[in-house]
């Protein structure tokens, strides 16, 4: 239950993040075309970059234990700095704010 609203929520901010970036998408559309098909090769490369790494994933046999450890290692490794610069920062407001 608490997954559905979780996802729920995110498709809501996703909806509401694409309703406000609408008009600046019709800008870049209707003024800037090569940037709107740059953008638009972008999105592809992306998405045809995703479809290689599953298929290098099942060529090399990994199982999805292993998918998943190496996964949870990437994002530990990389929000654990940034976490706790957040909490250093936010001590540090507290402590000028505080006197």
């Amino acid at each position: 239950m608490i997954n559905a609203i979780l996802t729920g929520i995110i498709s809501l901010v996703m909806a509401l993040v694409e309703v406000m970036l609408y008009p600046i998408n019709l800008i870049i559309s209707t003024f800037l075309p090569d940037l709107d098909n740059a953008l638009y090769y972008v999105a592809n490369m992306f998405e045809l970059a995703g479809q290689c790494v599953g298929f290098c994933v099942s060529m090399l046999g990994l199982s999805s234990f292993a998918v998943s450890i190496i996964v949870l290692f990437w994002v530990f490794k990389l929000t654990a700095p940034f976490a706790i610069n957040s909490i250093k920062l936010a001590i540090n407001w507290y402590r000028s704010l505080k006197l």
